[in-house]
């Protein structure tokens, strides 16, 4: 199944709008894989939405993608993120409805925060389905 980014442009053009009303300086690109990924603050943050995990292979074998729900990483430096900081960011961004959010985090690099493994996985609601939403 081919990717859309569609919906996940439109979620990232939202939450960049409440973030910067939260005060904080968003600069948008896209990853490797062409999802949106904003960075927030010049390197204190970034988040990259990206499409689910459809669960299902498609009639081929391969990976499908689900048009909805939306998972979201959220990378941080520990040293530029106070509570207050990722509270702001987290209301935001449940707001809009993603299924997960994944945490990468790094004492003091964000790019190296980008490349690590999910510490850690939040779900919005653990009775979220993975398909037809």
């Amino acid at each position: 199944m081919a990717k859309s980014t569609a919906k996940a442009e439109a979620l990232a053009r939202d939450l960049k709008e409440r973030l910067e009303s939260r005060g904080f300086t968003v600069d948008e690109s896209k990853d490797a894989e062409g999802f949106p990924k904003l960075t927030l603050n010049t390197n204190e943050a970034s988040l990259k939405i990206e499409q689910a995990d459809a669960v299902s292979k498609d009639v081929f074998g391969n990976d499908s993608l689900a048009f909805a729900p939306h998972n979201l990483c959220f990378a941080s430096r520990d040293d530029a993120m106070t509570s207050a900081k990722v509270s702001k960011i987290l209301i935001e961004v449940y707001k809009m409805g993603v299924d997960k959010t994944k945490i990468q985090t790094d004492a003091t690099s964000l790019a190296t925060a980008e490349a690590a493994a999910p510490s850690d996985e939040l779900s919005f609601d653990i009775r979220w389905p993975t398909k037809g939403i």
